[in-house]
């Protein structure tokens, strides 16, 4: 169990509490970072929103910032890794200009271009 201090509230929690909190929330990545919890990916700052709203604390996720929420699960014990750097990042659909045709034929549009 560790102190956290998160703007001005003080509270004890404990990596048990976390793995609890994390078994009744769906999976989900966060933008920019994941933590894992039990073997799956959540977004940091959703973890501990529901862990200080399980808690009472009137805080908000616009109260507090990832890296806040970060620190406290690695202080536990947990992993948070940065999805920035993963080599399976996302495509922008601009990745995918002049492949992609929404609502046509691309190869024959494609075609078209060059006639």
């Amino acid at each position: 169990m560790i102190d956290v201090q998160l703007r001005g509230y003080k509270f004890k929690v404990s990596p048990e509490e976390v793995i609890q909190l994390a078994r009744k929330l769906p999976p989900s990545k966060g933008r920019k970072y994941a933590a894992l919890v039990d073997g799956k990916a959540f977004s940091p700052k959703e973890i501990v929103a529901h862990l200080i709203e399980a808690k009472n604390i009137p805080l908000t996720k616009l109260d507090f910032t990832t890296m806040d929420a970060a620190r406290i699960l690695r202080r536990l014990g947990f992993e948070t890794r940065d999805l920035s750097n993963d080599k399976c990042q996302k495509k922008s659909l601009l990745s995918f200009a002049g492949i992609v045709s929404l609502g046509g034929d691309s190869l024959k549009e494609g075609e078209a271009w060059y006639e």
